[in-house]
Order: structure tokens, then sequence, then C-alpha cells
């Protein structure tokens, strides 16, 4: 039986540039595996079926120009080029109203991808992590433009959460289960249960450490915003969680060089993000700007810069 090359060379480049894009959907939570990132993306595809297809074609987008801008083989493959292209092109679909906002989502992708390339170069010089920051730089500029330009919409929904909302009776009762929950789905800026099941689910297939790191993280934030004050509204949607399940996760696990994991400091991490998140949307509400995922960013270069100093931590 003979074999056609070009049917093999095809298979050859399909196969990995599938695997990468789906480790993309897992290297938001910063972990390797192409399974987790299948469940990731059935999460977001029973929330919207088109959303699903958008970030999927947005994580093959980033692996390719990454590729095309000559990153290393193996970041590519691990989904380092992919993930932020995915969140890229959630925001402008969910934050953004009419037909353009498809468009604008392809492209935020593109740019989320030769971003990462750009602070890569940069950063790894400081062995800084680049993470979610071209996601932050994109969506942010994206946003402003927005604000100033009669081609593009802003959807009348979109709102940003400040804490000059805390403390102000409102309806409901606060829920510390749908609050977790909510948190977990809200690191993709989806506010979903199937979002927030499935990608748990995806976290403890991918180690159950990793699973176990994200509860602890959007549990003790959770508790930290509730005796903050924090709206019963941010509460329920998780607002002030999502930032604390990355934060756990990458001080307890990815950016630990400890032999056993501490979750006592990535406990401290979590809990941080809550007043860091206060402080930027405050400092970011007169731009009309979501902090997104800038309060992470901050305190993991914070823990990760004190460890330099103090490895024992």
């Amino acid at each position: 039986m003979t074999h056609d090359p070009v049917l093999q060379n095809n298979k050859n480049v399909i196969t990995p540039l599938l695997l990468s894009a789906l480790r993309g959907f897992s290297q938001v939570l910063l972990i390797r595996n192409a399974f987790s990132g299948l469940l990731i993306l059935t999460g977001i595809t029973l929330f919207s079926p088109i959303l699903g297809f958008m970030t999927f074609i947005a994580s093959i987008i980033g692996a390719v120009i990454g590729k095309y801008l000559h990153a290393h083989p193996d970041a590519i493959q691990d989904g380092i080029y992919s993930f932020n292209s995915v969140l890229c092109a959630i925001t402008p679909i969910l934050f953004l109203s009419g037909n353009k906002r498809w468009f604008i989502a392809l492209f935020a992708a593109v740019l989320a991808a030769i971003c990462m390339k750009g602070l890569t170069i940069v950063l790894e010089r400081w062995l800084i992590p680049v993470l979610t920051a071209p996601f932050i730089i994109i969506t942010w500029i994206g946003l402003i433009i927005a604000y100033h330009n009669d081609m593009i919409y802003i959807d009348p929904d979109f709102v940003t959460s400040s804490p000059q909302t805390w403390n102000i009776p409102t309806e409901g009762t606060p829920s510390l289960l749908l609050g977790m929950m909510k948190g977990i789905g809200e690191v993709f800026v989806i506010d979903s249960l199937w979002t927030s099941l499935f990608t748990l689910i995806a976290l403890f297939i991918a180690g159950w450490r990793f699973g176990l790191f994200a509860v602890a993280g959007t549990f003790v934030s959770w508790l930290t915003a509730y005796l903050m004050g924090v709206d019963v509204q941010s509460l329920n949607l998780g607002l002030y969680n999502y930032n604390a399940v990355l934060t756990g996760i990458a001080v307890g696990l990815v950016f630990n060089k400890k032999e056993k994991p501490t979750l006592f400091v990535a406990a401290i991490a979590a809990m941080l993000t809550v007043p860091v998140t206060a402080a930027i949307e405050l400092i970011l509400e007169p731009a009309g700007l979501p902090a997104l995922t800038s309060p992470f960013i901050l305190c993991t270069w914070l823990f990760t810069g004190i460890r330099k100093f103090y490895p024992n931590i």
C-alpha cells in the first residue's frame, strides 16, 4: 500500500498545529495539556458555539504567527504563542457590538502573537515571565480606540467593576459556591457555569495540584473580597476571584522551584490579588478600562522577584 507524500506532509503539519492550538487554551491557566485545552474549549463552546469556533481559530493563528516570527519551536508547540491570542479574541466579541467585532477578534489574535514575541525578547533578559501581558496591552488599547472611534461600538452591557460600589446595599445574597465557580470561568472573561465546570475539570485532569490550588485561590479570594465589603454582584460573578486562581497556580506551582509546593504562600498571593484589583480598578475607572488579568501579572511578578532574594518562600 502506497502513501501519498503530500497527504502525509499535511498530516505532519496539521496534527502538531491542532495540538498546539488546544494547548493554547490550557496555557491560559499555565498548564501544558492538549486534553485539558479541549475540555476548556468545550466549556467555551457550550456558552457560545461561535465564540468557541473563533477562539479555536485565534489559537491556531497565534501558533502560525509564532512560527513565522521564528519563535522557539517548543514554545509554539506548548501553546505559548496561542493563549494570549485566545484571550484577545474573546474580549472584542464580548465587549463590542456589531459585525466588525469578528474581524477585530482575529486581528487582535495576530497582534497578541506579535506582542508575545516582542515582550519575550525584552523580558527574558531579566527572567521575567510574559504571562498575559500581551492580552492586557492589546485589550486596553483596543478599548481606548473604541471609546474614541464612531466606527466601533462598545456593547451597552459592558461595565467595569468599581470599589466605589462596595458596602452599598444591593439586592441579592452573597453565594460562596457560586462566586468560587464563576471565578474560575472568569479567567476566560466568561460568565458561565458550564465554562467554569469544564475549566475546573481540565485543571484536575492536568494534575490534582492544579485543581487544588485553583480551588484554594478562588476560596481565599472570595472570603477576602467579602470581608473587604465587595458588592454582591461582583462577589457572585467571581470578578475578584479569577486573578487569584491564576496567581495561586503561578506562585504555588509553576514558578515555585522548591521540591514541594507551598499552598500557604500561594494562598497569601491569591488574597493579595483582591486589594491589588481594587487599586487598579480605581486607577483605571476614569478611562473606563477593566483590570482584566493585570493583578495576576503584578502579584506573580512580585512573588517571583521576592524569591530571587528569599528562595525559601
